[in-house]
């Protein structure tokens, strides 16, 4: 029962960021958002960096099965890396365009969360839809599926660097989809694209 208040609770609190942001809301201001004593707050849920840290994990998993899910429904390698690269500019848009940076910068237990997502989850699956796409015709054979892999993560941590594209005069979500599509489109064989065509509409 504990378990499924503290989810319930996590929920609410990802709600809560995507309204106004991580750094905007303090630790009282949260728990009481959360319907709950501050002594509450801490015994369930503890800090306010935990909390974070915990809808990260939370917020990470849902990908992960909505990823299980488009992959249900489509039917080749190079689908799935277009449906792939959609959903993370879909998580963009859902986000305060300064979260990303927030969480780099003050909250490392999160930051944490999301590195290893990135290198224990998302670059495999990466490797292996261009190595099953290759091996399918629908992306070039002179592939290497590692190094594309890097290639997009590295791509990924570009777009999220402040120096370069500062979230307060940029939408991160534009720089995403100008960064990404482009260079998936040049991974395709002709078939590729072909099959990937509506995808490719979509992401827009």
């Amino acid at each position: 029962m504990e378990d499924i208040v503290r989810h319930q609770l996590l929920d609410r609190a990802l709600e809560l960021f995507r309204q106004v942001g991580v750094r905007l809301v303090h630790e009282e201001q949260l728990a009481a958002a959360l319907d709950l004593t501050p002594a509450a707050f801490r015994d369930l849920l503890g800090s306010k960096a935990e909390v974070v840290a915990q809808v990260t994990r939370r917020n990470l998993e849902r990908q992960r099965r909505e990823h299980a899910e488009l992959f249900a429904n489509l039917s080749s390698p190079v689908e799935c890396l277009v449906a792939l690269a959609r959903h993370g500019l879909h998580e963009l848009r859902r986000s305060p365009h300064y979260d990303y940076y927030v969480i780099r910068t003050d909250y490392p237990l999160a930051w944490q969360a999301f590195q290893e997502h990135f290198y224990d989850y998302t670059c495999p699956l990466i490797k292996r839809l261009v190595h099953e796409g290759i091996a399918e015709g629908l992306f070039r054979a002179e592939l290497e599926p590692a190094l594309v892999a890097r290639i997009l993560l590295a791509q990924l941590n570009l777009v999220l660097n402040e120096t370069y594209f500062p979230p307060d005069h940029i939408n991160l979500a534009d720089v995403y989809f100008h960064v990404f599509s482009p260079y998936i489109r040049g991974l395709c064989t002709p078939a590729g694209l072909r099959l990937a065509a509506p995808l490719f509409e979509r992401m827009a």
